[in-house]
């Protein structure tokens, strides 16, 4: 017992003076903590701090014209964009702002428009802007065959210099996107009069300083611009690519420093460590298209069972990697006439069986096919879903909808066609339901696709027709102000949601891919991919 007690004696010594090195130890390892950690907070990496000087590398197809009223090429517009303004431009919501105008107004409630424009205004060469150069630039736009601005002057019945500052344009009729239309680029007539494709010079941020044909054009600031701040970049060359794929190419071989892309797997480019992308939302919008005299799709129910039987946001994940926003309605999220409601229409197979069940469909024959009877003529839930065999996402699309759609009764049948086929298809209206997309104007007019003007030599393939949704839409058209006009567009939008005229299913996103030398504030947007490119610059270290 005793002997026992002894033991234990010598083995709490033997714990004390184990617990002694243990904290010794603990005492020293904290010690060398602090130290490292005193040693990492000497460590300061400060971000780099915008300064001027640097250049970057822009791709562009080779424009047919360096007129930019004149030019057909997506890429290059947008690059237009830094050397010429317009009157009015989009801002990030899509609404008119004040560019080279001034202000604007109706007269007297008539439908001419009266334009003053800033006075302080110089062309990159100098020259100073007048209303004489916003007359030549409808000049031009009229007198093309083929110029892309060529709808913005539909509607324009004349048009005439009141003095250097001010200008008059008579539209057929007072219209809510009237001074859309004036956002077309201005050009300058003492250049352009004699040459219609000179050597571009505007009154933008950059202008051009160095140009070789079929090859490249350089950029430099232009020291006559009075806009918002002087850039940080110091030059950027415009390289010219004929072909539009091989846009990627350049990029991942470092050709290029930034890639305006709309391919919806742009994240293979940020994996690299020296790239960034920076999504914003366009105006491609994807649909399924109606063809209103199959008369199953002219009961609503129908409509509001295949929006709500389509797992769209499983779609969007599954094909398109998340890079889109699902939507009711045919108005971008991003738009300052968007009504911000949330979605109306979930994925609900339930829901969308009952919908069906409560309109009289059922399975009278067990084939899996719902069907019911309408004035002695049977009706099934069956059709042909098109679209164009050369788009992945949408033949996978189909596959999904086609799923979707059989669990709820159904029956779909996918035809893959070129996309001529396709659009031979729309145009004859020899189609059940077709899934494609439009690339919406910024105007956000929707009676070229839903009025029922539009039908019979219109763009209302669909041929819907709705009286109360040609009413909205006309009154969309005509609204005299914007109070007016986002009034209008909410009744439109709740019409929408209720009448479901197609089954609307993404707006897409896009993204501006660019080399991480390229800091600062990068804020593309749909209207204007590179709004923020004054506030962009090149760190010293990446030079």
């Amino acid at each position: 017992m005793i002997g026992v007690i002894k033991d234990g004696e010598h083995m709490m010594k033997n714990k004390k003076i184990l617990l002694a090195l243990i904290l010794l130890l603990s005492f020293v390892m904290m010690s060398c903590t602090k130290a490292i950690e005193q040693d990492k907070a000497d460590i300061v990496i400060e971000n780099e701090k915008p300064v001027e000087g640097g250049a970057i590398n822009i791709g562009s197809v080779e424009p047919g014209s360096l007129n930019p009223l004149l030019n057909s090429s997506k890429s290059y517009s947008e690059i237009s964009g830094l050397i010429f303004q317009s009157l009015v431009e989009y801002d990030k919501n899509l609404r008119i702002t004040p560019v080279l105008a001034q202000n604007w107004g109706f007269e007297n409630g008539s439908s001419k428009l009266v334009v003053k424009l800033k006075n302080n205004v110089l062309w990159s060469d100098g020259e100073s802007f007048t209303a004489g150069d916003v007359k030549f630039s409808l000049d031009t736009i009229k007198a093309s065959k083929d110029s892309i601005y060529k709808n913005n002057i539909e509607h324009i019945y004349s048009y005439k210099v009141k003095d250097n500052e001010t200008i008059e344009i008579v539209f057929d009729q007072p219209f809510a996107a009237a001074i859309d239309m004036l956002s077309f680029p201005i050009i300058p007539q003492h250049i352009y009069k004699s040459n219609l494709d000179a050597v571009p010079v505007g009154t933008g941020i950059f202008k051009v300083s160095e140009y070789n044909k079929f090859k490249s054009m350089e950029l430099i600031y232009n020291d006559k611009w009075n806009g918002e701040g002087k850039p940080y970049i110091e030059k950027i060359k415009v390289t010219f690519i004929n072909d539009i794929e091989a846009f990627s190419t350049a990029f991942q071989f470092k050709e290029l420093d930034l890639l305006n892309t709309t391919s919806y797997d742009w994240e293979k480019y940020s994996e690299k460590k020296d790239v960034n992308a920076y999504k914003y939302s366009t105006m491609y919008y994807d649909f399924i298209g109606l063809n209103y005299n199959n008369p199953v799709f002219q009961d609503k129910a129908v409509r509001k069972a295949m929006i709500q039987g389509i797992n769209r946001r499983l779609i969007l994940s599954k094909y398109l990697l998340g890079n889109a926003v699902v939507t009711d309605v045919p108005i971008n999220p991003i738009s300052w006439l968007n009504d911000g409601e949330n979605l109306m229409y979930g994925y609900s197979r339930s829901e969308a069986e009952n919908l069906l069940k409560t309109a009289g469909f059922a399975d009278s024959n067990n084939d899996g096919v719902l069907d019911r009877e309408v004035g002695g003529i049977k009706q099934e839930l069956k059709f042909t879903l098109l679209t164009n065999n050369e788009n992945d996402f949408r033949k996978k699309a189909a596959e999904d909808i086609k799923k979707n759609l059989e669990e709820i009764g159904f029956g779909i049948e996918i035809k893959l066609v070129a996309f001529a086929d396709l659009k031979a298809a729309i145009d004859s209206k020899a189609f059940d339901a077709v899934l494609t997309g439009y690339n919406l104007s910024n105007t956000q007019d929707l009676s070229f696709a839903f009025h029922s003007t539009q039908i019979e030599n219109g763009n209302n393939f669909m041929s819907y027709s709705n009286t109360d949704m040609d009413n909205l839409l006309y009154q969309a058209y005509t609204a005299p102000d914007d109070n007016r006009r986002k009034e209008v567009y909410k009744r439109l939008q709740q019409s929408f949601r209720e009448e479901i005229p197609c089954i609307s299913l993404f707006f897409r996103d896009a993204a501006l891919v660019v080399r991480s030398k390229i800091q600062g504030e990068i804020k593309p947007d749909a209207a204007n991919p590179y709004r923020s490119i004054y506030q962009w610059f090149v760190p010293e270290s990446k030079r």
